[in-house]
């Protein structure tokens, strides 16, 4: 078996954004750059979302609503920026918060 080369010009992929990414008290400021795909996780369907704090890219993970699960992150992305996530540009605010001893993200704008 002959295998190809690796593909010029694709780069390490980015990490996940994680609470420990943010500030521990206070609010961060996240870029969102329009770009993001659709992710299925052990916790359900959502959309990976590409960003930035400060110069350094990340993945963000959200969850998509469900009946026996809402997500505040994804109802207050989509109310802001829409159906099109080429158009989920922008600065959001975001804050770390703890839910039964397990830290996570909370959008706050």
């Amino acid at each position: 078996m002959i295998l190809p080369p690796p593909t010029a010009g694709r780069g390490e992929l980015a990490p996940f954004l994680k609470p420990t990414n943010t500030a521990k008290k206070g609010i961060t400021k996240i870029n969102l750059l329009g770009e993001g795909r659709e992710s299925s996780t052990r916790y359900g369907k959502g959309i990976n979302v590409v960003c930035k704090i400060d110069n350094k890219k990340y993945i963000w993970t959200i969850r998509f609503d469900s009946p026996d699960r809402p997500s505040p992150n994804y109802r207050r992305l989509f109310e802001r920026f829409g159906s099109d996530i080429k158009k989920w540009k922008g600065v959001v605010r975001v804050e770390r918060k703890k839910h039964m001893g397990k830290e996570y993200i909370a959008v706050v704008d």
